[in-house]
């Protein structure tokens, strides 16, 4: 028999084969005739009846393609070129660094703060089964089996390229002010290096004003003798009338430097503020280094960061719940508000907020996945990581909500009116409760460069999404990543300088506002894109033969139908009920809403204007299916794997020809 010599990178055809009487395809399943109702076998371009990506590069030269075991030339593949994560836990751990990160201490408590505590967790829960599981799985999976990043993955269904450009342009807004979030943490922990008690434990006169009071039992609120039937009190004298503590004067008045004008003037935001802009600029360089060499650097440097925060987690948690008060806050977390379940704006910040904790729909859970080993029993991590990233939230939010609960009792209001919500939350309960204790600056720096931590896996992988984007595109400038890190980097620390300044806060809460309603539509389009257009059984398929494992009819019906449509019904709703935001009091001018709107728009327009441009590209070449097809270049990213699938493929071709099913004289014959 004639020998053939196939090439890893030779062109895809995509091709499919019915069993008859003879060995199936893995996982595909026996119909009994031929789909076409002709007896003769579908073409290689009907791409909707194929069960898999098959590698060939067609050149049969009228003979037919043997069953063979294909060996492939040794040279560069793109596996090498791309780089790869060293070992199994380097992935892991950078998942769950990015999905376990400073969100589930900063934003999920503030959230649930905002939200009704327990009536926060309800609908969290509910969507976090339905959508957020399945899609972890979806994109560590499809990632993996392409490793290719967000952008270039879409060879699956070029039409719906646009959603892989949504997803980077999303990351690099997320990318700007989720560092100066961990800015913050950097100017905590330089703050902690001083002698004395800790600066935000006393109303020092250089941040303070008359309403700021320090936690006292001899000198309560008048407001906690109110609650304690006490009505035998003098104010002033025996009781307090004043409302703000100085943790959370300190954060609004000196870290911030936040000003009440607001954003009422269009391009004015007051000075900036230079001790914050220089820890921005600290933490940009921190994360140009750790990721100046991609994932052979910033695998490494996971495996303190994705495990160190626990430590410091547990311990305030039990500090925490050791507080006087420390109950009533850890009810108002458990404890749901049934009316706020009618509420349709929770349901959608409890969305939102499962796509900022699992970080999927952003790209970077797609990224990691391309850099993993192609084997890699990826659906086994995808449910170990979702659900420890759950687990953290809850740690976080009991550690948080203690600390609330003691700090209501000391003030004499209720739970949900202890502080002005917003993202400064965990910047004012942790710092309240760490500098009571004895030894605090230990403490201080350590609980602060655990948040900058957690923080730093998250800021990983939204850069290395764009940089990943960069180097599929242009293959070339892999050998300059360097470069490429040092001006992502550069240009976000520059256009994160607003949120640094006086009016920053309201900056960074308006990005994080609109930020969270733009990654819904994605994920809904993302969905749409790999189980309509390109199909679920055939994900499906190719998650069986990468993994062995078969998604059960929960997983198909979540990707398919639950998920799209929940997450599309809960965006369509809340913006029938739509509110602009607040920060606080302060409701946001007109023109601040549409630049808002504006962020949403510039990443959201990515996905029409792509599909756009490749129907008129295709059309121009009388080829519009192709737009909706699979291309020659999609498949298995791996070398072995492609060679495996182009083997199995040359035998059931040549089992199929030995019993006739390509001769239609045969086939007659049976009739």
């Amino acid at each position: 028999m004639p020998s053939h010599s196939y090439k890893v990178n030779d062109p895809v055809q995509t091709m499919s084969y019915r069993r008859s009487g003879g060995p199936a395809a893995p996982g595909h399943r026996e119909n009994g005739g031929h789909q076409n109702g002709g007896g003769a076998p579908p073409p290689p371009s009907s791409w909707k009846n194929s069960y898999v990506p098959a590698y060939s590069n067609g050149k049969s030269n009228g003979q037919p393609l043997e069953p063979l075991a294909v060996q492939p030339k040794t040279d560069v593949t793109q596996t090498q070129e791309r780089g790869q994560w060293a070992s199994k836990w380097e992935f892991i751990f950078s998942c769950i660094g990015l999905s376990v990160g400073i969100g589930n201490v900063w934003r999920f408590p503030y959230l649930a703060y905002e939200n009704g505590g327990g009536a926060f967790l309800i609908p969290y829960v509910i969507i976090l089964f339905l959508v957020g599981k399945p899609m972890y799985l979806m994109e560590t999976a499809i990632g993996q089996y392409s490793q290719l990043g967000p952008v270039s993955m879409w060879k699956m269904a070029p039409v719906m390229k646009g959603v892989g450009a949504a997803m980077v342009v999303m990351s690099v807004i997320v990318a700007i002010y989720y560092n100066v979030i961990m800015a913050y943490t950097l100017f905590f922990t330089f703050a902690s290096f001083q002698s004395g008690a800790a600066p935000w434990s006393e109303c020092h006169d250089w941040f303070a004003d008359d309403n700021c009071f320090v936690r006292n039992s001899s000198f309560p609120a008048c407001k906690y003798l109110v609650l304690q039937n006490i009505t035998n009190f003098t104010a002033g004298v025996t009781c307090h009338t004043k409302t703000e503590l100085a943790s959370e004067q300190y954060f609004k008045n000196y870290v911030l430097r936040v000003t009440d004008v607001g954003l009422e003037t269009p391009g004015v935001i007051g000075d900036i503020n230079w001790q914050l802009a220089l820890c921005l600029l600290l933490s940009w360089i921190i994360v140009f280094l750790c990721l100046m060499k991609g994932v052979k650097s910033s695998g490494k440097v996971v495996y303190v960061t994705a495990t160190l925060p626990y430590i410091f987690l547990i311990a305030i948690l039990a500090y925490g719940c050791t507080l006087p008060g420390a109950i009533e806050g850890v009810k108002f977390f458990f404890i749901p508000e049934w009316e706020k379940l009618k509420d349709i704006n929770v349901w959608q910040k409890a969305a939102e907020q499962m796509f900022f904790s699992l970080s999927v729909s952003w790209g970077g859970i797609i990224m990691f996945g391309s850099y993993n080993k192609f084997n890699n029993k990826v659906h086994i991590d995808a449910m170990l990581i979702t659900s420890l990233d759950f687990i953290t939230s809850i740690i976080a939010s009991v550690a948080v909500f203690s600390i609330m609960g003691s700090m209501a009792q000391s003030a004499g209001v209720k739970v949900d009116q202890v502080v002005k919500s917003g993202q400064g939350l965990a910047f004012i309960a942790f710092p309240e409760a760490i500098g009571a204790v004895p030894g605090w600056q230990i403490w201080s720096v350590l609980f602060f460069i655990m948040l900058f931590t957690l923080g730093l896996d998250t800021e990983f992988a939204l850069l290395e999404t764009v940089t990943t984007a960069v180097y599929d595109a242009f293959p070339s400038t892999r050998k300059s990543k360097a470069l490429v890190t040092l001006i992502a980097s550069s240009s976000c620390f520059l256009m994160g300088l607003p949120c640094v300044s006086q009016a920053g806060p309201y900056i960074l809460h308006l990005m994080d506002n609109f930020g969270g309603l733009g990654v819904m539509v994605i994920a809904v389009f993302e969905l749409v894109g790999i189980m309509w257009v390109y199909g679920v059984r055939r994900f499906a398929d190719n998650l069986q033969f990468m993994v062995g494992f078969r998604p059960s009819i929960f997983w198909k019906v979540c990707w398919a139908f639950v998920s799209p449509v929940m997450l599309a019904s809960i965006f369509a709703y809340s913006m029938y009920e739509y509110k602009p935001p607040t920060y606080g009091d302060y409701e946001f001018p007109e023109w601040a809403i549409y630049v808002g709107w504006g962020l949403v728009g510039v990443s959201l327009v990515q996905i029409p204007l792509w599909a756009l441009c490749t129907m008129l590209y295709y059309l121009c070449r009388w080829r519009p299916k192709q737009a909706f097809q699979p291309l020659p270049s999609w498949g298995p990213g791996d070398r072995e794997a492609r060679s495996r699938l182009l083997a199995l493929q040359h035998q059931m071709h040549q089992r199929d020809r030995l019993r006739g099913l390509d001769n239609h004289a045969m086939e007659l014959e049976r009739v």
